[in-house]
């Protein structure tokens, strides 16, 4: 089944995107807001869901083994 998607892949956080420091800020931020919003509207469950994707992002980001791919300088080629 080669033609079949990986579903890892959805969750691959290497992608060039979101190299910049300010993309991955916003992305945390946003899941960290959401989070806010469902906890005041009593999801208590989808706030902590949303939180955690938040705490997994920041972990691969800023604290994992692979944030020195984020680090790096080098530029892709069109």
């Amino acid at each position: 089944m080669a033609d079949t998607p990986d579903w890892r892949r959805m969750f691959d956080l290497k992608h060039p995107m979101l190299k910049p420091l300010w993309v991955r800020l916003v992305l945390i931020a946003v899941c960290f807001a959401w989070a806010v919003v469902e906890l005041t509207m009593g999801s208590l469950y989808w706030a902590i869901a949303v939180a955690i994707i938040g705490l997994y992002m920041a972990w691969v980001f800023f604290v994992s083994a692979d944030r020195t791919y984020f680090s790096s300088n080098d530029k892709e080629e069109p």
